[in-house]
């Protein structure tokens, strides 16, 4: 019998043994995704929905130079 719902890539999984720096390392990794994939659709008709997008694409960008920060050995900033 075929599964209906399939299982998750093992990326996805999180689950006892995944270490602070992996666990960040894979955050990062998705957010990269996200903004790349957000940063790829088209101009939206309404200004509302366009300000929205904007607005989730300046925090994906503020949470990965968060991340870069916290698994970096320097205090310097990053570039948002």
């Amino acid at each position: 019998m075929k599964k209906l719902v399939p299982d998750p890539p093992p990326i996805l999984c999180v689950g006892p043994g995944l270490s602070h720096e992996d666990a960040i390392q894979r955050a990062t990794e998705h957010l990269v995704k996200a903004i790349q994939y957000a940063a790829c659709l088209p101009d939206l008709p309404n200004d509302r929905h366009q300000e929205l997008l904007s607005d989730a694409l300046l925090n994906m960008r503020i949470c990965k130079a968060l991340l870069t920060l916290s698994v970096s050995a320097s205090p310097l900033t990053v570039a948002v």
